[in-house]
């Protein structure tokens, strides 16, 4: 068993029962028994769930209680808790109390089979209670199992639930294909001898469920008189399982490292609180510690996971200098401000091996964090997509050694506020998938706010490559090569080769300095409602350039058009954009602005600090200064380059077209984050990768012959 698997599992001692998916199970001692299950999942959410569940048929009203020990981290949206079910069907309508890796308790719910779920808000709670009495559910949550708070009511017209319903446990992963564990005990209002457990949904990999009697307990609590290098934990022994004695101590470790220290232990009699000194830890990084107990007769327990960050010793405002981008766009110079936030006391958060579950937790990490790289090499993401779910985080991927950090076999999505992504290449493909895999290169998730994307690769996407989401504010995406989409691979709706979808509501999105390149359509397509500037962006063999649904306000300017694919006006569609100094190189003729775009005097939005370039000067810049690592192109961002300079490439279908997926060396380096002049640094490391000389620097391609 892996260290990160024991987190929250038990060892099994005599007296034990595992349970496979689907056995029954058959067990008296309901109250004094701790329920470990294991379930997988996308999600319990949306139209349909995916889940293990451990369950049993009730009819009439009911009131069940549970004491939820904690939920695994797969994800920030794994879930545990209390449900009940109107059917077994992925789809059915049901209620849940749900119970976070954070500790938070809330009422979800879908109202009828397929319809969408919804929420209401949450609390801080560790037991959960569901009750129904007649049509109406109600739920509830509390810190110790006495003093309860309302998480809501919902009433026959909220949710469809019949007489005879499924009331039970469930757990989901929120990450298919990866198992997550949560453990229960004190569960009242339900038989164990009548219970039985199932997947739910399509899950990939199988759940299961666990008893054990007389097992030890112990919680974790916080950590105090945190310093630079050290700290107080506390924890609190709760139950010693039968056992005379026992011996309680603490796992601590930094984010995202695997492997635990463990403090000395102190010899317990009888229930109540412990405490550890923990020295010897690195300033400005964030750690993760849990109560652990052991008994005499070897049965041993962990505590949930409490996070903490060690602070900085400078206390310094981060500073501004070090050196410009070589680039003429700074991430500062679209609606967005990028990372305003980071300071000198921001937490580092540092990535040394390119493996999904280091990168996956170092952007998980619930707090403001700067992640930084000391490998290099090609992470993959095993068909699955990688998405940074909390507010404030800055991925440097230019702080990674040469040639730095690919993602491939999926996606990496911005789903929070006040980000930052640089200098990273991201490349799904098909990833060996059926129809139906149609995940984006990198994207910023509905209403978020205040992003930036920068200096990024976005290639090999099937739904499109790089996206701006649904209603967002302040979003840019600078200095980006967008291109070769998989025109006709795994998309449910067949050939979609595209490029930027600049989702419905959108306000304030900045594209700038951007190669467009063998994007079949949307370069980009502005929904209905959206607000955009373009500003000198190639666009590069295409079908359909700049598509403008109604309700739109744009100001395109400086970009240069070449090689179209079609006879469609460049500008084409509904709305109102300025349109000034754009060039249609290779094919003068082509209409630059069509017939339903009403043409502006004035721009109708425009970033303060943006200027532009002239247009003529847009193809050169761009082509020396776009993509993850300008001075340090691998092979494929460098084909890419040489293909749009000579406009000799073609669309492709599949990655193995143009190559496969990259397998990219793994260096490492030792990072020397300063205790002040954070943003100098970071600045340092953008100019290296961005003007440096490393490998792949200093080749730019030769300049072709018109190609008219």
């Amino acid at each position: 068993m892996t260290q990160h698997r024991r987190a929250f599992l038990r060892t099994i001692g005599a007296g034990s029962l595992g349970i496979a998916a689907g056995a029954a199970i058959s067990n008296t001692a309901a109250a004094a028994t701790v329920i470990t299950m294991e379930g997988g999942g996308a999600d319990i959410w949306s139209t349909e769930d995916a889940f293990h569940y451990y369950y049993q048929s009730l009819a009439g009203d009911f009131d069940v209680v549970v004491h939820s020990l904690g939920v695994e981290n797969t994800d920030p949206w794994a879930k545990g808790g209390l449900m009940v079910r109107d059917s077994l069907s992925a789809d059915a309508a049901n209620a849940m109390v749900r119970h976070r890796p954070n500790g938070e308790a809330s009422l979800q719910w879908r109202s009828d089979a397929g319809a969408e779920s919804d929420s209401m808000d949450a609390i801080q709670a560790d037991w959960l209670r569901l009750r129904r009495s007649g049509a109406t559910i109600e739920a509830y949550g509390s810190p110790d199992g006495e003093n309860w708070t309302d998480l809501g009511t919902l009433e026959g017209d909220d949710v469809a639930l019949g007489d005879e319903v499924y009331v039970g446990l469930a757990v989901t992963s929120h990450d298919t294909g990866t198992l997550g564990t949560a453990t229960f005990k004190d569960l009242e209002g339900l038989s164990l001898e009548e219970m039985t457990n199932r997947d739910i949904g399509d899950v990939e990999v199988s759940g299961s469920v666990s008893t054990e009697e007389g097992v030890p307990f112990a919680s974790t609590g916080e950590a105090t008189d945190v310093t630079a290098d050290g700290g107080t934990l506390h924890g609190t022994l709760d139950d010693l399982g039968g056992a005379d004695a026992a011996d309680c101590y603490f796992e601590y470790r930094e984010v995202p490292r695997e492997s635990w220290q463990r403090t000395d232990a102190q010899t317990l009699s009888e229930s109540g609180s412990f405490s550890a000194e923990v020295s010897g830890l690195d300033t400005r990084r964030y750690y993760e510690f849990r109560a652990a107990v052991e008994a005499g007769d070897g049965d041993e327990a962990v505590g949930s996971t409490v996070q903490f960050a060690t602070p900085s010793e400078s206390n310094g405002s981060g500073g501004d200098g070090g050196p410009e981008s070589k680039s003429h766009f700074e991430p500062d110079d679209g609606f967005a401000t990028a990372a305003e936030w980071l300071d000198d006391e921001t937490p580092i958060v540092t990535v040394r091996e390119p493996a999904r579950r280091q990168l996956r937790a170092a952007l998980q990490v619930d707090g403001p964090r700067l992640v930084v790289f000391e490998t290099s090499g090609t992470i993959d993401l095993g068909a699955r997509t990688l998405e940074i779910p909390n507010d404030e985080c800055y991925v440097a991927g230019q702080t990674a050694p040469s040639p730095g950090i690919t993602l491939i076999r999926g996606g990496l999505y911005v789903e929070a506020d006040d980000c930052v992504v640089q200098h990273i290449r991201v490349r799904p493909g098909d990833a060996d998938q059926d129809v139906g895999w149609e995940p984006d290169a990198m994207h910023t998730g509905d209403d978020t706010e205040n992003n930036v994307i920068d200096h990024c690769t976005a290639t090999w996407g099937i739904d499109e490559n790089l996206s701006v989401g649904y209603d967002t504010k302040d979003t840019t995406l600078s200095n980006c090569l967008i291109a070769e989409p998989l025109n006709d691979a795994t998309h449910p709706k067949g050939p979609h080769g595209y490029g930027t979808l600049v989702g419905d509501g959108a306000e304030n999105v900045a594209i700038l300095g951007s190669v467009y390149a063998y994007n079949v359509d949307r370069n980009p397509r502005l929904k209905e409602g959206t607000e955009t500037v373009l500003v000198n962006n190639l666009i590069h063999h295409y079908k359909d350039g700049v598509w403008m649904d109604p309700d739109t306000d744009a100001s395109i300017e400086g970009n240069v058009f070449e090689q179209p694919q079609s006879d469609q006006p460049n500008v084409f569609g509904d709305g109102e954009a300025f349109v000034s100094d754009n060039i249609p190189y290779w094919d003068d003729d082509r209409e630059m602005v069509g017939d339903g775009i009403t043409e502006l005097e004035e721009r109708p939005l425009w970033p303060d600090d943006l200027e532009a370039m002239p247009a003529a000067k847009t193809r050169w810049h761009n082509l020396a200064n776009v993509g993850a690592r300008p001075a340090d192109r691998t092979e494929h961002d460098w084909r890419l380059i040489k293909d749009v300079w000579t406009g000799d490439g073609e669309r492709i279908d599949s990655q193995e077209e143009v190559g496969g997926y990259p397998d990219l060396p793994e260096n490492t380096h030792e990072l020397r984050v300063p205790e002040s002049g954070t943003r100098a640094w970071l600045r340092s490391w953008t100019r290296r990768v961005e003007a440096g000389r490393s490998h792949g620097a200093g080749r730019s391609p030769s300049k072709p012959g018109r190609h008219e």
